[in-house]
């Protein structure tokens, strides 16, 4: 299994715009093939601060997954790592993989 937390920093003033599209991600993601958890979570003190967790069955289903992201809403521009509209709401991000117990 493949874990990653996925921290984002919203571009200031876009936070309902951002709300907006990470709903449409996760539903979209929650329905790929090998998705095992997928969920945004907002800090309660400061709205522009989101964490993913995100687990993906094995490497296959993350590539496919990031695949039908980019897809969906759009490549990233060059250099850049988020799908398009994603990137354009963000002020910085992180990704952690991390090792499940099992």
């Amino acid at each position: 299994m493949i874990t990653f937390l996925f921290h984002l920093t919203a571009k200031p003033g876009v936070e309902l715009h951002l709300h907006a599209l990470l709903q449409e991600m996760t539903s979209a993601s929650r329905a790929d093939a090998g998705c095992q958890q997928y969920q945004f979570l907002q800090l309660k003190s400061d709205a522009r601060q989101w964490v993913l967790h995100e687990q993906w069955r094995d490497q296959a289903a993350l590539d496919a997954h990031v695949a039908q992201m980019f897809l969906r809403f759009g490549a990233p521009p060059p250099g850049a790592r988020l799908p398009a509209r994603l990137h354009e709401l963000s002020e910085s991000f992180r990704v952690v993989p991390y090792e499940a117990l099992t």
